[in-house]
């Protein structure tokens, strides 16, 4: 049985720039996480750590966190750790990755395809790594193939999937899963898009490649539970894939209806009943929906204070007030005229086009919140 750990895209220094002052805390779970991944590796006794780029970022990234990771990675020894380069992080000259002595048992993947033989595992790690930020070709035609004589075949690689859920990604490096499959891998460590995703082998249908997404969040697009892969490959070259919660603290994303609240302590009151199942110490990004009274907006700078038992509270108001419209439309002024020509095409569309009516719907209640905004 051969046992590994696959990690990816854990941007490490990354700016963060809207926690500001939590900047440092949060950098701190980073390095938790990794020792979080650090002691998976050791307690499963994974005979390879691989990583398949974005680890530490080459613009920002600082020597105390290399000097961290050459320790953290030292401490798994004699355990090989396989890096593949990626675009956050490519191969530079003047990178630590180049600049710094680091263990044994790291194995750097270059801008030239490598190879790795651990004949007392019959394994071999092959990889490639970026050799700058922006790379739009896929590497896998220079691919020179597999090592006979070898039972398992696995390689790291930073790339994007095409048509695999790039999920908004910059297509860098991207390759096909035919390409993908022709290289014979009996698994293929992914990195690139945070989002998790496995990838079947079109002929086999089994597992054979997979992003195991970013450990800890980056921003409120990344909520929820963050994962490594656990793998484990039997002496048929079976695969087995196992997700492994890892992350040191869960990003939150939240819409809580606030309808009827007029005061801070009764909005207070409605979010601490919405939020309770909510862990303290989490990063909430929080949006505030549902209609209030046209004589108040929520204080929402008093709102990240009151709900302090978060780690970080970013709430965003949506709300929007209970302005009479019809009342508006009968005066002769701007406003009345503006909702008077959207009442007219939400009519339009009634009935004949049912996306046009949605977005009409939200344009009026758009207006209604400026407009509630102006009359305060």
């Amino acid at each position: 049985m051969l046992r590994f750990i696959h990690t990816a895209d854990v941007h490490l220094d990354a700016p963060l720039q809207t926690l500001s002052a939590l900047y440092e805390l949060r950098q701190d779970d980073f390095r938790r996480t990794m020792r979080t991944i650090r002691d998976l590796v050791l307690d499963r006794q994974a005979d390879f750590w691989l990583i398949a780029g974005d680890l530490l970022e080459y613009h920002g990234g600082r020597r105390s966190t290399a000097l961290f990771l050459r320790d953290l990675f030292a401490s798994v020894a004699p355990v090989p750790v396989c890096i593949a380069p990626g675009n956050h992080d490519p191969w530079h000259p003047d990178s630590y990755y180049q600049t710094l002595e680091w263990p044994g048992n790291v194995f750097w993947f270059t801008p030239e395809w490598g190879a790795y033989e651990f004949p007392d595992k019959s394994c071999v790690v092959y990889g490639w790594g970026f050799p700058q930020p922006h790379v739009y070709e896929s590497p896998l035609p220079a691919f020179p193939g597999r090592l006979h004589g070898y039972r398992h075949h696995l390689m790291v690689l930073h790339g994007s999937v095409v048509n695999g859920g790039a999920d908004g990604h910059h297509p860098y490096a991207p390759v096909t899963l035919e390409e993908l499959a022709a290289a014979g891998m009996d698994y293929i460590a992914l990195g690139h898009i945070h989002k998790p995703a496995v990838f079947l082998h079109p002929i086999s249908q089994t597992p054979f490649a997979a992003y195991p997404g970013s450990p800890e969040g980056l921003s409120a697009k990344e909520a929820g539970e963050r994962f490594v892969i656990l793998g484990e490959l039997d002496g048929d070259g079976r695969l087995r894939l196992e997700h492994v919660p890892v992350q040191s603290r869960i990003i939150s994303r939240r819409e809580v209806d606030v309808a009827g609240a007029e005061t801070t302590e009764q909005l207070v009151n409605v979010l601490e009943r919405e939020l309770a199942d909510e862990g303290d110490g989490r990063l909430l990004y929080l949006t505030l929906t549902g209609e209030r009274p046209a004589h108040f907006t929520p204080p929402v700078e008093v709102l990240e204070q009151r709900l302090s038992r978060f780690f970080y509270v970013q709430c965003t108001d949506r709300t929007w007030p209970d302005l009479d419209a019809e009342q508006l439309q009968a005066q002769s002024g701007v406003w009345g005229r503006w909702l008077s020509k959207l009442a007219e095409a939400e009519a339009e569309a009634e009935g004949a086009d049912e996306w046009r009516r949605d977005v009409v719907r939200m344009a009026r209640r758009e207006a209604l919140a400026r407009i509630g905004g102006i009359m305060r």
